[in-house]
């Protein structure tokens, strides 16, 4: 028997790390809307070899934003010859309107999926709705918090192929916390003082649990000092690659961390989270989104906050209390 031809559908979305975690949860609406279909996602490099491992797409190509016009005139003529039956495009801006002009004539839909700019409801919800109405198959409005959340679990299919996933490959033994703080190049105001860093892991020690420092090259100074001042922590600043941050939160018991793109992928991953905002009275439209408990703390100065506040907030969304191996 013949298996009827596949569709080609194709997913546009290019960004910041926050907004590619946030995109999971669309992917994830795609794959059980469009089963039998090819989707393809067009994207950029920057997050290619965390994506590429993910069930949503049946291929990720990463020439959206061309070098040059060679390079643009060769996407462009795959693009064509691909006859995609239809495009989501999550990005909506100049860079997929003109990929929107290559299928003028061509019988594809073309659907703009895009949050408001100016509305209070969380992006996940309102794309979430627009989503739905555009396929016909759920809410067309979500309360804040009730849409389906970026889901990143499916690391744990990564993790049982290689060992680069495991919390032992860091050192890790026994039961631990990712503390992931905000980088040198966000403003003073905005972080919380490395010194209360270091007090927050030696209560963690003191609890039996080992606090592993996680970030990208601008944590690095953080790390090291928080390591030093508190013999028996873990510096992973700037060693673990996204697939291995997300395998690792799959495995914390919890996740502290001031507002950063990597808290939302840790988040996304499934890690209950304490997330620090400050100056903003109500962080919940923005706030990361995963299945397990994120409580939002706020304070005009983020010093304010003390770490004995961060081990009770822990307790309460069950940080203390043992976790199923994912993997």
């Amino acid at each position: 028997m013949i298996e009827p031809e596949r569709d080609t559908v194709y997913v546009l979305h290019w960004g910041d790390l926050t907004s590619t975690v946030r995109m999971l949860a669309s992917a994830k609406t795609l794959r059980q809307v469009h089963r039998r279909d090819r989707i393809v996602l067009l994207t950029t490099p920057d997050y290619e070899s965390f994506l590429k491992h993910s069930p949503f797409f049946n291929a990720i190509e990463i020439d959206a934003k061309p070098e040059g016009r060679p390079q643009s005139i060769a996407r462009d003529k795959r693009l064509k010859a691909a006859h995609p039956s239809r495009v989501y495009d999550l990005v909506g801006d100049s860079g997929s309107k003109k990929l929107k002009g290559l299928f003028r004539f061509a019988k594809c839909d073309w659907l703009e999926i895009l949050p408001g700019r100016k509305s209070d409801a969380h992006p996940v919800d309102q794309v979430a709705g627009l989503l739905n109405a555009a396929t016909g198959i759920g809410p067309t409005h979500y309360p804040l918090g009730g849409a389906p959340a970026p889901d990143a679990s499916w690391v744990d299919f990564l993790a049982r192929k290689s060992r680069m996933l495991d919390p032992e490959y860091f050192g890790l033994n026994g039961p631990f916390a990712l503390l992931a703080p905000a980088g040198e190049d966000v403003k003073p105001a905005l972080r919380w003082p490395k010194e209360k860093w270091a007090s927050l892991a030696h209560e963690l020690l003191q609890a039996g649990i080992t606090p592993a420092l996680v970030g990208g090259p601008d944590t690095r100074e953080i790390g090291r000092y928080v390591s030093h001042v508190a013999p028996g922590s873990r510096d992973i600043t700037g060693k673990a690659k996204l697939p291995q941050l997300a395998g690792l939160a799959r495995r914390t018991r919890f996740v502290f961390g001031e507002d950063t793109p990597l808290l939302h992928l840790l988040v996304a991953a499934g890690a209950p989270a304490l997330a620090l905002y400050a100056g903003v009275e109500d962080p919940a439209a923005n706030a990361p989104r995963g299945e397990a408990p994120v409580i939002l703390m706020h304070a005009p100065v983020l010093a304010q906050v003390a770490p004995s506040e961060a081990i009770s907030a822990m307790r309460f969304a069950g940080g203390f209390t043992d976790r199923t191996a994912a993997a």
